[in-house]
């Protein structure tokens, strides 16, 4: 089991309406902190700066990252090699995908 420590003064997320986990270790490994954090249980795949904490559900939510084009797919061009394409970041499934622009 980890522990995150979660700041409830930095706010990221869809709509900034998470909070920003500063760091994550071994749940017999926190240690006394300021009252604007605060140590939460979490899975042994939540990372700092990758997952934010909403809570308003008290759930752990994956940070959008570089888009790669080997699971998004590569970008419609026009002609001219103009992109008529953009990606997108679905907050609700966490996964990138494309829309026209």
């Amino acid at each position: 089991m980890k522990k995150a420590l979660v700041s409830k003064i930095e706010f990221c997320g869809r709509n900034n309406s998470d909070y920003r986990i500063v760091q994550v270790v071994d749940a017999n490994n926190t240690f006394d902190v300021n009252t604007n954090l605060e140590w939460k249980d979490c899975a042994d795949n939540i990372e700092a700066d990758k997952w934010s904490y909403d809570p308003a559900t008290s759930t752990f939510k994956v940070l959008p990252n570089g888009v790669s084009p080997l699971t998004a797919g590569n970008l419609a061009e026009d002609v001219n090699g103009i992109p008529t394409e953009k990606y997108v970041w679905d907050w609700d499934t966490e996964t990138w995908s494309k829309e026209s622009i």
